[in-house]
């Protein structure tokens, strides 16, 4: 399991190095572009894919052949499958993008579908053999991703082909525009990553393996957060294009008050199940792992809210405000987890992480309001206060299990009350639900209300 997670943490690391910053420049200059112009565009992002993952690829296999890194080391006996991989995931990456840029979110969808039913069935497959290798699972994530891209491309073969015989033309406006945030990406690796490496470098594979479980039940979160955030970033970038500015402060604070509900719902829900859920999904051996899992879910909700503000301020023109931010977060972060790590173990690395969310957090919201932008975050505030007792309560009451039930109700509730623009929201979507579903079954008009 450790190795697992090992090789899965060094295709992020390969696929955040030779990024270059062209995935978000990409769908920042797309839709400016002319239809021929956007041919180039997707052409010279491929081709500067194609270059980049052939130089790190081989930067990759010299590093492993001087044997001095670790936890690659631990890993050398699935290095082709390592760099298959990371191609896989860098073109699928791309593809993404373009789907993003062309807002075809139903494609977009369906590539993330495909590869989770598909990783989901091969995985129950695996479980009919007695000896599970490394091996076997990186085949399934490969076989997953391979059709994947291979569905995406179908769909939108058409601009494919155009991009094939278009010119090379845009790509160096894209690593202009991208080098800021290739640079924030690369500093984010020591913001939201540098614990994983600490952990994989100094504790080993199975150090690792408690890590990754921990960090496995909120990665469903993290990839439905995605989904949302590729939504809202070209979403954002129209509004500043339209000279929208109100609408995007709305948009930001509303997007900021669910995904912070949401996320903590989540947490005040794991927390009080958190041992059965352990049990059930990774068996009693992980058992340890619960109250590691419970922060991790912590860490998506401070690192969604302070996503949504870095998308917001560089769709309003500060591509820098990622790289002053992750600067100082990341320098924190590296120290704060080499000592909470030696100090705590694996737990002390995911508190650092915690922290450093929190910073930075702070920090995004401090200069958008220097920069202008003074985002109402008071629903976060609130909603995460109440998260926080409903936590402490559920620890309080560890030995009363059904009496610990009654907390998640209770925290809805408290949010709820406390909150008039989460209840209107509520209340609207709901009217508008009863309205489709009136609609939709009973086959006559309804009248609004």
């Amino acid at each position: 399991m450790g190795l697992y997670f090992i090789a899965l943490m060094v295709v992020f690391l390969l696929k955040i190095i030779s990024d270059m910053g062209v995935d978000l420049a990409f769908v920042k200059q797309y839709p400016e572009a002319t239809s021929k112009g956007q041919s180039s565009l997707l052409r010279s992002a491929f081709g500067i894919r194609i270059l980049s993952c052939t130089f790190f690829s081989i930067m990759y296999l010299l590093v492993e052949r001087s044997g001095k890194v670790s936890f690659i080391n631990d890993i050398a006996h699935v290095t082709t499958l390592t760099l298959l991989m990371y191609w896989m995931h860098s073109f699928r990456e791309l593809i993404l993008r373009l789907l993003q840029a062309e807002k075809i979110f139903t494609v977009y969808a369906g590539v993330q579908v495909l590869a989770a039913i598909l990783k989901a069935v091969l995985v129950m497959a695996l479980l009919l053999f007695n000896d599970v290798t490394v091996n076997m699972v990186l085949m399934v994530e490969a076989f997953a991703f391979a059709a994947s891209i291979c569905y995406a491309s179908v769909r939108i073969k058409d601009k494919l082909f155009d991009a094939l015989h278009a010119k090379f033309i845009g790509g160096a406006e894209l690593i202009r525009f991208g080098y800021p945030l290739y640079l924030n990406a690369i500093l984010n690796l020591g913001n939201e990553k540098v614990s994983q490496y600490i952990v994989a470098g100094f504790g080993g594979p199975i150090t690792m393996a408690f890590f990754g479980i921990a960090e496995r039940l909120s990665d469903a979160g993290t990839r439905l957060f995605e989904s949302f955030a590729n939504v809202y970033y070209p979403s954002q970038t129209s509004h500043f294009a339209n000279n929208e500015k109100q609408l995007a402060s709305n948009m930001a604070m509303r997007s900021m008050m669910w995904v912070s509900f949401v996320i903590a719902s989540a947490i005040v829900g794991f927390t009080i199940l958190r041992e059965p859920v352990i049990i059930i999904f990774f068996t009693e051996k992980y058992l340890s792992a619960a109250n590691a899992a419970a922060m991790f879910f912590g860490v998506l909700l401070f690192r969604s809210t302070q996503t949504l503000m870095g998308y917001f301020g560089v769709a309003a023109g500060l591509k820098f405000l990622p790289v002053r931010v992750s600067t100082v977060s990341s320098v924190v972060n590296v120290v704060m987890c080499f000592i909470m790590f030696k100090m705590y173990g694996y737990q002390g690395a995911i508190a650092a992480l915690l922290v450093t969310q929190i910073l930075m957090n702070a920090l995004y919201y401090f200069w958008l309001r220097k920069a202008g932008f003074p985002l109402n975050i008071q629903p976060v505030i609130t909603i995460c206060s109440v998260c926080v007792i409903a936590v402490s309560l559920t620890y309080m009451l560890e030995n009363h299990f059904f009496i610990s039930l009654f907390l998640f109700p209770l925290f809805v509730a408290a949010c709820l009350w406390a909150l008039a623009e989460l209840r209107h929201d509520l209340f609207d979507f709901c009217r508008n639900a009863t309205t489709f579903a009136q609609k939709r079954f009973s086959g006559a008009p309804t009248k609004k209300a």
